[in-house]
C-alpha cells in the first residue's frame, strides 16, 4: 500500500488581509504558493497513492473562504483518491471557524470513520493498514491564537487505546496521525532560538499511550522542514514523519515545499521517499537530505 502524506499547505489570498487588524497576514501569505502546492499535488496523483494523509494547517487563519479553496484544490487535483484530514492549529485561529463548523463543513466527507465516533479521533481501514487522525489543536476562548499550545485530549487518547484492542485493527499495519510533533528534531534541538520548542502539552502523555499499543508509524505537520525521528516506544522503534510544509515557497531546499510517499508491505514500512519542489528546475523530484 502507498501512503502519500502533505501537510501545512497554508492556502491563502492577500486580498483577504487589506484591512489594518489583519495586514500582518499579508507576509504569511507570501511565503506559500498556490501554484507550487498544486504542482505537488498534480505530482502526488500521479504516483497513484492508495492513500493521502494531510496532516493540518489547510488554511493560513481558517478564514471560510480558505477552507473552501483548500478542498476545492484537494478534489480538484486529488479528484477521488482516499483521504484522512485533520486540522492543525491555524485552523483553529477564528473563534466563528470553531463554532460554525468551518472545518467540518469543507472536508466533512473525509471525516467519515470507519469506527464508530462522533468526531476525532477517526479511523479509515484499507488493505491491511488502519489509519488513526487524532485533533491536536484545541480552540481556547479569549487566549490569543498563538499562544494556544498542542494538547491531545484524554478522551482521544482513551479512545485510541480503546480501538487498538479492537478485532477490526488485529494484524493491521497502525498509523497514527496528527498536527503537533511529538518532539525536536536534532537540527532543531541544536538551534539558539527553535520554533515551538514545546509542541505539545501532554507529548509525554501522547508517547505513553502510544508505547501501549501496537503503532507501526506517526506523522506529523506543524514544521516547516522535513524531518524523521526514530522513537522507542514501548520497546519498538517507530518512525516519526514529517514531509514540510507542502505550499512553501523557498529556494533553500531544506525549506522548500514538499510531501511525502511511504510504501507499506507485509506489514513493514518498505519504503519512504519525499518529493521536494525545486524553483530552480520548476520541478518536483526527489528529495535527498
Amino acid at each position: 500500500m502507498l501512503v502519500a502524506h502533505i501537510t501545512d499547505i497554508h492556502v491563502g489570498r492577500e486580498e483577504d488581509y487589506r484591512s489594518p487588524e489583519e495586514v500582518e497576514w499579508i507576509a504569511r501569505v507570501r511565503k506559500h504558493s498556490i501554484e507550487i502546492l498544486k504542482r505537488l499535488l498534480e505530482d502526488l496523483a500521479a504516483h497513484a497513492p492508495d492513500h493521502v494523509v494531510v496532516t493540518g494547517d489547510l488554511t493560513q487563519s481558517s478564514l471560510r473562504e480558505e477552507f473552501r479553496e483548500s478542498a476545492r484544490l484537494l478534489r480538484q487535483c486529488l479528484g477521488d483518491l482516499p483521504m484522512t484530514v485533520l486540522p492543525g492549529n491555524h485552523d483553529r485561529w477564528r473563534a466563528e471557524a470553531v463554532e460554525e463548523g468551518f472545518f467540518e463543513e469543507s472536508f466533512g466527507p473525509w471525516l467519515r470513520s470507519d469506527l464508530p465516533s462522533d468526531g476525532f479521533p477517526i479511523c479509515h481501514l484499507a488493505d491491511g493498514v488502519a489509519i488513526v487522525a487524532l485533533d491536536s489543536s484545541p480552540f481556547v476562548p479569549g487566549l490569543p491564537p498563538a499562544e494556544v499550545c498542542g494538547e491531545v485530549s484524554e478522551a482521544q487518547l482513551g479512545r485510541l487505546r480503546e480501538w487498538a484492542r479492537l478485532p477490526e485493527l488485529a494484524d493491521r499495519f497502525l498509523v497514527v496521525a496528527l498536527h503537533h510533533h511529538l518532539r525536536l528534531s536534532e537540527v532543531d534541538s541544536r538551534a539558539a532560538d527553535p520554533k515551538d520548542p514545546t509542541p505539545l502539552v501532554n507529548a509525554a502523555r501522547v508517547e505513553e499511550v502510544l508505547g501501549e499499543i501496537p503503532v507501526d508509524l506517526v506523522l506529523h505537520g506543524h514544521r516547516h522542514r522535513q524531518m524523521r525521528l526514530d522513537l522507542d516506544l514501548g520497546g519498538k522503534t517507530v518512525p516519526v514523519l514529517c514531509p514540510g510544509s507542502g505550499s512553501r515557497a523557498d529556494p533553500r531546499s531544506e525549506r522548500a515545499a514538499k510531501y511525502g510517499l511511504y510504501r507499506i508491505e507485509d506489514g513493514r514500512l518498505a519504503e519512504v521517499r519525499f518529493r521536494v519542489w525545486n524553483p530552480f528546475a520548476e520541478a518536483v523530484e526527489d528529495y535527498h537530505p
